[in-house]
């Protein structure tokens, strides 16, 4: 499967990119309404998430103009936006308008309902240990719950929000050791008690140990 997302703001791009993480796809970006019809045209992807507030050309005119092509009519666009313009944003085309900040289970709900996407269904470990972690460049403490190979239940006093990027670190007891796994995450879901967590970046090592960690942990 090819997706195709498009927004001009870089830590958008990176959340929904998360939000696909233990999806079965190819992920193609854009950054301009213009580059999308572009990459669109070159690749066909099977479904387009696409912003309202780009330059050189909104969500609403890309939409209208991916709606006119022939040979990209049938490619389902989900609009995910800030802005109110649902009404408008359907009428010009679109099967589904998300409002931001939306949520992984959210976005992957709306996704499925137009492609056929396999989501792997990662094996979660209770895992109860500190986590320090930077969000907006101060340092600040937290305890996770759980952990998988592609994420974290983090329980922290610290307000987050959708979308929020963190640098976290925490340790893995691993064969009588423990193994600090240091990377990238950005907030995926929120609950009572905390935030779901996916990797972002995570480096090949940390990967393996994680694996190594899960594949180990009792039932």
């Amino acid at each position: 499967m090819k997706l195709l997302i498009v927004d001009d703001m870089k830590s958008f791009l990176n959340l929904e990119q998360t939000f696909l993480r233990r999806a079965d796809c190819r992920i193609y970006t854009a950054t301009t309404g213009l580059e999308a019809i572009k990459v669109a045209e070159l690749v066909h992807p099977d479904i387009i998430l696409l912003d309202i507030e780009m330059p050189e050309l909104n969500g609403i005119e890309t939409t209208r103009i991916l709606q006119n092509n022939n040979k990209l009519k049938d490619i389902p666009i989900i609009i995910v936006s800030s802005t109110s313009r649902k009404e408008e944003a359907i009428k010009a085309g679109a099967k589904e308008f998300l409002q931001k900040p939306v949520d992984e289970n959210t976005f992957l709900t709306a996704v499925l309902k137009y492609v056929p996407l396999k989501i792997r269904k990662d094996k979660r470990i209770e895992l109860k240990t500190a986590c320090n972690f930077v969000f907006e460049g101060s340092q600040h403490k937290g305890e996770t719950l759980d952990v998988s190979v592609s994420g974290i239940f983090l329980e922290t006093e610290i307000p987050l929000e959708i979308g929020s990027h963190l640098e976290i670190s925490f340790s893995l007891p691993l064969n009588g050791n423990k193994k600090e796994i240091k990377t990238d995450a950005i907030v995926v879901r929120k609950a009572k008690n905390g935030y779901g967590l996916g990797f972002f970046e995570i480096s090949e090592g940390a990967r393996i140990y994680l694996e190594e960690f899960v594949k180990n942990a009792k039932d």
